[in-house]
């Protein structure tokens, strides 16, 4: 009977981990295939579109493909019901449809036919008048980590989100394939899984992008650009960067990656760019590029490998113009800074591999949701779960803000290395000192011993309101003293951690029930032993 006992508890310890690995593979290939099949279900009877694209306060440009040639006619109208049809009787497999004379500011349904088969209803909203509040969707880096060319669950998620919320218009920042390469139907491949997604956005919104170095096809030492092209209706084309107004804000879209300029605005497109802003009678300007003016993560290639002389001209440049926000990505994390006035935005989580880092944080997937008017900019990122990451306001009130860059506070660098301090508005006054010694009207680099420092920075506005921020380096290189001074101050977490920092139930059940295994078969040698 002892024997019988002994051989059913080990079967029932043993089947413990099995059925525990089943049930979490189970679960995540059920997911899987919803989520396959919930794409597979949303496809339109077109192998692309219809999008809406290039709207204004009156018009809008349908977009559709078909497999062969074919005739275009769009209905559409203010309900669902009664419907205007434009009708283009040319035979074409991409079929561009004009919609003119539209009312301002209206939601306009429309569905699009060639050759009998009909699309779904879809609708989207024209711009309102100049100045009034519309909604714009900003969201990048949603590229794949790996070959695989299907695109992440995030971003698949993160559409349906944004088809939700309604937007007037919406904003991609790059990265939306991993990898363009000399393989035709590779690339097409990876570029269908992105447009399945992309337009169930665009079947309601218009999507205006910028291109981001994964999308270009350098790597192969020629830019491969057709490809961005055919997924989007963009102005200008063929021309990589392009400028736009929309319900009074003028949009200047940059081009970070051109061959062997990366990551520069120089020569012909400085030019462009000193012009665009120039002409613009747009009081409120925003300029969307995919590499970021002051990286958080992407220092080697995204700052450091900018000549400072360079990168100071498009600051100025902004600031004599009064940008009023810079939307870029490339970072995967949100982040939010601001310089002499300038608002950089960069939202890179839209799907690619997240970075974390400790200092900026804003490691997670989102959107950014911006409700913009002219008396107002409220920007919010959006997580996965519609919980609210990040929230700011323009106009901004309230004390100097002080931010740094190039070397992360608590990491360690040679002595003498100058750490970059960036203030949101020029100061009336700054102060810096090194290890609570004399106040400086210049920085300096780290001081000339090893490790740990700490660097005060003290700045206050045209209101004498001063503000402080404290950093802290560990400097290397320099002669051997001892190491005394401050401790780090550390924050506790206050709520458990999620995603993938949480232990899943399923493994620390299948855990301890491998420790029972163990303990059981110990005992039973101990027992048969003893009898």
């Amino acid at each position: 009977m002892k024997r019988r006992l002994y051989v059913f508890l080990l079967l029932a310890l043993f089947a413990s981990p099995i059925l525990t690995a089943f049930l979490s593979n189970t679960s995540t290939v059920t997911y899987s295939i919803i989520e396959r099949k919930v794409l597979s279900n949303a496809v339109s009877p077109f192998p692309r579109g219809p999008t809406v694209n290039m709207v204004t306060q009156d018009s809008a440009v349908i977009f559709w493909r078909t497999e062969d040639l074919t005739n275009a006619t769009v209905r559409y109208g203010l309900n669902e019901s009664v419907m205007e049809i434009v009708t283009n009787s040319t035979l074409d497999k991409d079929h561009y449809v004009s919609l003119n004379e539209l009312n301002m500011d209206e939601k306009y349904y429309y569905r699009v036919i060639s050759n009998g088969t009909t699309s779904p209803l879809y609708h989207f909203l024209t711009a309102p008048a100049d100045g009034d509040e519309f909604k714009m969707i900003i969201i990048g880096d949603n590229r794949p980590s790996t070959t695989d060319p299907v695109q992440p669950a995030e971003f698949a998620q993160m559409a349906q989100m944004i088809v939700a919320e309604q937007p007037h218009i919406v904003i991609m920042s790059g990265d939306f394939v991993l990898d363009v390469s000399e393989n035709h139907a590779d690339n097409l491949l990876r570029w269908e899984h992105f447009t399945n997604i992309s337009d169930s956005i665009g079947h309601y919104a218009p999507i205006y992008a910028v291109l981001g170095n994964h999308d270009t096809g350098a790597k192969t030492g020629s830019l491969r650009l057709e490809y961005y092209f055919d997924s989007f209706v963009l102005y200008d084309e063929p021309s990589t960067y392009y400028s736009f107004d929309y319900a009074g804000v003028h949009f200047t879209m940059l081009d970070s990656e051109q061959l062997g300029f990366e990551a520069r605005i120089i020569g012909d497109q400085f030019t462009w760019l000193e012009n665009d802003l120039e002409t613009t009678s747009s009081e409120m300007k925003f300029v969307v590029i995919h590499r970021p003016l002051y990286p958080v993560i992407h220092i080697q290639d995204a700052y450091n490998d900018v000549p400072a002389a360079e990168r100071e001209a498009v600051q100025a440049l902004y600031e004599e113009h009064n940008v009023s926000l810079l939307i870029t990505g490339h970072d995967h994390c949100f982040n939010r800074l601001t310089v002499n006035g300038i608002v950089q935005i960069i939202s890179g989580g839209g799907g690619a591999p997240l970075y974390n880092h400790p200092t900026w944080k804003g490691g997670y997937y989102h959107y950014v949701r911006t409700n913009v008017s002219a008396s107002h900019v409220n920007i919010t990122a959006i997580k996965l779960d519609d919980s609210v990451g990040y929230n700011y306001q323009l106009p901004y009130t309230g004390p100097i803000e002080i931010e740094h860059r190039i070397i992360p506070s608590g990491s360690t660098n040679p002595v003498g290395t100058l750490p970059v301090i960036l203030f949101s508005e020029v100061p009336a006054e700054k102060y810096f000192s090194w290890d609570s010694d004399e106040n400086q009207t210049e920085l300096t680099g780290l001081p000339n011993s090893n490790g740990e420092h700490t660097l005060d920075v003290y700045a206050c506005n045209s209101d004498s309101v001063w503000s402080h921020e404290s950093f802290m380096f560990i400097a290397t290189g320099g002669p051997t003293t001892p190491t005394t001074t401050t401790t780090p101050t550390t924050t506790t977490p206050t709520t458990t951690p999620t995603g993938d920092g949480a232990i899943d139930p399923l493994i620390l059940f299948g855990s301890l029930s491998i420790a029972g295994v163990v303990i059981v078969v110990v005992a039973v040698i101990w027992f048969r032993r003893k009898s």
